[in-house]
């Protein structure tokens, strides 16, 4: 379970993160508040993970109020200006979403939070099971494991993740699932996306993979081969 709070001036900003927040079952939301002040108590009352920060806001801007911590949480800054996108990942953000922020953009930037957890606790093997995304199927947003996705297929503005146990056809471009894969997975042709750990051998211009046979594209043949090599 990941522990946030949200922060931001703005009521309906602030509402819109906390119904995104809600909409994870890993997530949980600790608290919101109105400016970065009001966030002490919490800090020191509850383990948070990730504070979902506004810059601009009265009293103490957002980027101020982290310089101030001695022990920051991981921070995804959320705000309505691009120009201190530089000084937030100078400060380590996480990520940095600007307004409207749409629940796809959310959802990518809810990933880095998961990996993160995961490379703290690289001694802890559980903590592999939070490898995993979200997909919009149909009116539902399903859990799946990155570990069980075998191969992805791209038909245009859709997909098909090739599951260990179903195969899930969801809205989404190759290039924007791609962006929320771990390094285990890589491209083979402009329309195939395969797991390294499914991977049996390569022959000619195909790969085996799960006792399939994928084509493997001309342009990404040699950058296959020095990844396997």
């Amino acid at each position: 379970m990941v522990n946030c709070i949200v922060v931001d001036d703005e009521p309906l900003a602030r509402q819109l993160i906390e119904s995104y927040i809600q909409q994870m079952p890993e997530l949980h939301l600790v608290g919101s508040y109105s400016t970065a002040l009001e966030v002490f108590t919490a800090l020191h009352q509850h383990n948070i993970d990730v504070l979902f920060l506004d810059i601009e806001m009265p009293g103490i801007t957002g980027l101020n109020f982290i310089k101030s911590l001695k022990k920051s949480p991981k921070v995804i800054f959320v705000t309505a200006y691009t120009e201190y996108a530089v000084d937030a990942f100078e400060i380590e953000a996480l990520d940095y979403l600007v307004k409207p922020v749409s629940f796809e953009r959310f959802l990518k930037a809810v990933q880095k939070v998961s990996f993160t957890r995961v490379e703290t606790g690289k001694s802890h093997p559980e903590h592999a099971a939070m490898l995993y995304i979200f997909l919009k199927v149909d009116r539902r947003l399903v859990k799946v494991n990155l570990s069980a996705i075998i191969y992805i297929e791209g038909s245009g503005d859709y997909l098909k993740v090739h599951t260990t146990s179903q195969t899930y056809v969801t809205y989404m471009t190759l290039s924007k699932i791609e962006a929320l894969l771990t390094a285990a997975f890589i491209r083979i042709h402009k329309s195939l996306i395969v797991n390294t750990a499914y991977i049996q051998f390569v022959e000619g211009n195909f790969i085996k993979v799960n006792n399939m046979d994928l084509p493997i594209g001309l342009t990404y043949r040699e950058t296959l081969l020095k990844r396997l090599s």
